[in-house]
C-alpha cells in the first residue's frame, strides 16, 4: 500500500456532501524494478482532488525514471480541459527533458528513449470531472450499488495491432522541437451527476483480469463481474478499493508492475 487520505467534499454548508477520498496502491509483480508511480492528493478546505498513475514503456530504458517524471510534476487542482490538456503537455516536457534534442536528432533506436504512459483524473467543484489518458495506464467508472459496485471502462487502451502502444509521453517529436501531445480528455459537468468512484489502473493491474475473463470485463460487469466487483462489496474508503483490486490482480497472477489510484465518494 501506497498511501491514502481522506477530505470533506463539502462547499454548500446548506447541504450534506459525501466525504471523498483518495489512495494509490501498487505491487512490483515479478520484474525487478517498480517502474510504476502515482499521485493521490485532496483539498481539504473543498474536496478537489487529482489522481494520476504513470507507467515506464516496457522495453525502453530509464522506464522507472519516465515515470516520476510524470507524475512529479502534476499540479495539485485540475478544473478544466485546456487544464488537463496543459498538465499533459508539461509531463512530456519533463519525459523529454531526460534525454533532450540533441539526443532526438540523433536516429537511435526508439528503445533508448524513456517513455510513459498516462492517466490524470481530476475533479474541482467548478470545473467537475475530467480525466485525460494515453498509453495503456486506463480509467475506469464506478457506481455504488446495494451488493457492491458496477462499472466500466471509459477510455480505450492505446495500441496498434500487434501490442505495441502508439501514443505515449516522450516520444522524440519529429522536428526536435516539443509541442502539444494527443492527449484524450473526458468530462463530467459539475452540476450534473457524477459516480461514486474513479479508478486509474495500469496495464499491468487490469490486464490479468482480461486475461481472465476477456475483453468483456472492460464493459460488461456481468463478465467475470468485471471491475465493479473488483472493488469489492461495500469498500467504504479509496484505499480499500485500490487494495481489493490490487489484491483481485495478484491473486489472478502479475507478470509486469501493477499500480492502482482511486477517488470514491461515501
Amino acid at each position: 500500500m501506497i498511501g491514502g487520505v481522506t477530505g470533506s467534499e463539502a462547499v454548500d454548508s446548506r447541504e450534506a456532501q459525501p466525504e471523498a477520498s483518495v489512495a494509490t496502491a501498487s505491487d512490483i509483480g515479478p520484474r525487478r524494478v517498480n517502474e510504476d508511480r502515482a499521485l493521490a492528493v485532496i483539498s481539504e478546505s473543498d474536496g478537489s482532488w487529482v489522481i494520476a498513475v504513470a507507467d515506464g514503456l516496457g522495453g525502453h530504458t530509464r522506464g522507472d525514471e519516465a515515470a516520476q517524471a510524470a507524475v512529479e510534476g502534476l499540479p495539485h487542482r485540475i478544473a478544466s480541459a485546456d487544464e488537463m490538456a496543459v498538465t499533459f503537455g508539461e509531463a512530456n516536457e519533463r519525459v523529454l527533458a531526460l534525454t533532450g534534442p540533441e539526443t532526438w536528432q540523433k536516429n537511435l533506436p526508439m528503445f533508448m528513449f524513456p517513455m510513459s504512459t498516462l492517466c490524470v483524473a481530476a475533479w474541482t467543484p467548478e470545473g467537475g470531472l475530467l480525466i485525460g489518458w494515453m498509453g495503456d495506464t486506463l480509467p475506469f467508472i464506478a457506481t455504488a450499488q446495494a451488493d457492491g459496485f458496477s462499472g466500466f471502462l471509459c477510455g480505450r487502451p492505446h495500441r496498434v495491432p500487434g501490442g505495441s502502444i502508439e501514443i505515449c509521453l516522450g516520444m522524440p517529436p519529429a522536428d526536435a522541437e516539443p509541442g502539444p501531445v494527443e492527449v484524450e480528455i473526458i468530462g463530467e459537468s459539475g452540476d450534473g451527476t457524477r459516480p461514486d468512484a474513479v479508478i486509474l489502473a495500469s496495464d499491468g493491474a487490469w490486464e490479468p483480469f482480461v486475461y481472465e475473463h476477456g475483453v468483456e470485463w472492460f464493459s460488461d460487469d456481468s463478465a467475470g463481474g468485471g471491475i465493479g466487483a473488483a472493488c469489492g462489496t461495500g469498500a467504504p474508503t479509496a484505499e480499500e478499493v485500490a487494495d481489493n483490486i490490487l489484491a483481485g490482480a495478484v491473486g489472478l497472477g502479475l507478470d509486469d508492475n501493477a499500480t492502482v489510484a482511486v477517488a470514491l465518494w461515501r
